[in-house]
Formats: C-alpha cells, sequence, structure tokens
C-alpha cells in the first residue's frame, strides 16, 4: 500500500530533531534534498542543483539576518523580504 504524501510528512515531522542555528538548518535541508532527489547526483558525487539550493538559502538567511539587524521601517523591511522570497 503506497503512503500519502501527508502521513509521509507527518512522519518527517515527528522524527525531526530539533533545529537551532541556521547551519544545522543548512546541513538538514542538504541532506533531504539529497535523499529525496538521487537523480540529481553526479556521478562523480556532486550535486549541483542541491549547491544551487544552498546558495539560495545562504543569500536568503544572510538577507533576513540583516534585516532584522538594522532598524528600518516595518514597510521596507516586508518589502525587502517578499523581494528576496520571490527571486
Amino acid at each position: 500500500m503506497q503512503m500519502g504524501v501527508s502521513q509521509s510528512n507527518r512522519r518527517s515531522i515527528s522524527n525531526a530533531r530539533q533545529i537551532r542555528s541556521y547551519a544545522e538548518l543548512q546541513e538538514q535541508l542538504h541532506r533531504d534534498l539529497l535523499t529525496q532527489h538521487p537523480e540529481w547526483i553526479d556521478s562523480d558525487g556532486n550535486c549541483p542543483r542541491c549547491d544551487e539550493y544552498d546558495r539560495r538559502l545562504a543569500e536568503l538567511i544572510a538577507i533576513f539576518q540583516s534585516a532584522n539587524e538594522q532598524p528600518v521601517n516595518k514597510t521596507a523591511k516586508k518589502a525587502t523580504m517578499n523581494a528576496a522570497i520571490a527571486a
């Protein structure tokens, strides 16, 4: 019997460990991408698509961190975050 997506997601969430830092989040997402998409892995073991996801996540984290550190009015902060997500 094939497991439904919602059951699979619930199992992943219930088995997930607490992530305490952005570095741990990046590592977990990288491992999950490799597990979920073995077809993305080249014959030499590299995963260019995973590397691109890692790079983009690092950019987004940097944008959100800098937006939270700088005193910016709420409208400008929201526009920066929305632009980062849309990119």
